[in-house]
């Protein structure tokens, strides 16, 4: 933690409880430039619901995670909100109740009912030896859920005798609270420059959607270092090598589809979050991060695997650097500091926001690939949680599926969202990785 967690300052507190304070006081805290898109495009099916699962040794035992919960929802207040509606923006109205507590649900993601005053816009799910936690994507994005999870189940540890010792940065009910957990970094790092170049219209998956409810999701593992010795062998990074069988895994789809012969919209493009936070100095728990959007253009002729992998290797490179992908948190925070847009009434901007998604955002890529990375929990804590996986939100029906990452404990798991009734996206990227030498077990839910 830094310094300001440490000064005291008059009355005895730190400035960063002086600022919660002030903000509860206040009663509310505005969208940060991320969160103000969902509002206008959430739905039963589009949910901007994400989740976040540990596996423990045990099975979960429910009032020491009910006291869990109580006690990490108090060190995190600025997630016990709900939606407001003012006459010009939205904004989060803190409120006194904690998350609730539910047997995990069989379609994960669900949609929250955020019109519904005094509910927080997250909840805990357990089921078995599993506890979850569901954020709308409003209140943080995956590096923020993260941090309250490993919170939660320290102190769930903890409260069912197996201390976990040294939390390390695991922020704790008693951790001293930093202004900088709520800031807006987007804002706060915000400088006008030049406006990235405009993209075209992105192909999509030519698949049947599924009747609703429509998510499905497929879950594999694999033994993270294979997967990173294959990479290296590429000398590209894990996350690159992953993007690419992605990549490949559209072409053949493509190819098999008659995406050529058609002469319409032949272009590849993948849309992959980059944290912020190893960007700019900040450790704002909402939401900090933007996007890479690496590309194939199919015009050009099919493309071989290595082709591929060289082209997301420095597109990925190139496009997540700091000077460029400062382009891309300019532009964003530029809009909504238009005076036009300032002054627009609330029911305007979520009509002229949905349908700017609709028509443009939304088309934009062909699909997701989101790496939470390398999750590290302290030893003793580690001997009771075994695994953790990652379900990013369901796809718009435009894009139609993509996936979640993440690597705990040696292994690495990905978590495919699609709201089709083909699996050749899955199949197609789980074969090459075999075929490369990685073993790929396919999970069950049980």
């Amino acid at each position: 933690m830094n310094g300001e967690n440490h000064i005291s300052a008059p009355g005895g507190r730190s400035p960063g409880e002086n600022h919660l304070s002030a903000l509860k006081k206040k009663g509310w805290l505005e969208l940060d430039n991320a969160a103000k898109l969902y509002p206008a495009i959430v739905s039963s099916s589009l949910t901007a619901v994400f989740r976040i699962t540990a596996t423990l040794r045990d099975p979960v035992r429910y009032n020491a995670l009910r006291e869990a919960v109580t006690r990490t929802s108090a060190r995190f207040p600025y997630f016990n909100v709900s939606l407001g509606s003012g006459l010009f923006w939205h904004f989060l109205e803190f409120n006194q109740q904690e998350p609730r507590i539910q047997a995990e649900e069989e379609i994960p993601c669900t949609a929250f009912a955020i019109t519904r005053k005094n509910e927080p816009l997250y909840r805990i799910l357990a089921r078995g030896n599993r506890i979850s936690v569901e954020f709308l994507h409003i209140l943080t994005d995956g590096s923020g859920a993260l941090e309250y999870l490993k919170s939660l189940l320290y102190t769930y540890l903890t409260l069912c005798g197996h201390p976990p010792g040294d939390p390390g940065g695991i922020l704790l009910p008693e951790t001293p609270f930093s202004k900088e957990e709520t800031e807006d970094g987007y804002n706060r790092f915000f400088r006008k420059l030049p406006p990235p170049s405009k993209s075209r219209k992105a192909w999509h998956l030519p698949f049947r959607l599924n009747e609703k409810p429509r998510l499905r999701v497929i879950r594999a593992e694999m033994s993270t270092k294979e997967l990173l010795g294959v990479a290296r062998e590429h000398q590209v990074s894990l996350t690159e090598y992953l993007v690419a069988v992605y990549f490949l895994a559209l072409q053949h789809i493509f190819l098999d589809s008659g995406g050529l012969k058609k002469n319409r919209k032949n272009l590849l493009r993948i849309q992959v979050p980059v944290n912020m936070r190893s960007k700019f100095p900040t450790r704002t728990l909402r939401n900090f991060s933007l996007f890479v959007l690496p590309e194939t253009d199919l015009r050009l002729g099919t493309y071989t695997f290595e082709e591929i992998l060289l082209s997301v290797h420095h597109q990925m490179q190139m496009y997540s650097g700091l000077k460029e992908i400062a382009r891309f948190l300019s532009s964003n925070v530029s809009y909504e500091k238009l005076f036009i847009i300032r002054i627009m009434p609330l029911f305007i901007k979520k009509m002229i926001t949905a349908a700017i998604y609709r028509g443009l955002a939304s088309k934009r890529f062909t699909g997701t690939v989101t790496n939470l990375g390398q999750v590290t929990l302290p030893p003793e804590m580690g001997e009771w949680v075994t695994a953790l996986e990652f379900i990013p939100p369901p796809p718009n029906p435009k894009v139609k599926a993509g996936c979640g990452i993440i690597s705990y404990n040696g292994n690495l798991r990905i978590t495919f969202v699609n709201i089709t009734r083909s699996t050749d996206l899955e199949k197609v990227m789980l074969r090459h990785l075999t075929r490369a030498g990685i073993r790929v077990k396919i999970l069950s839910d049980t």
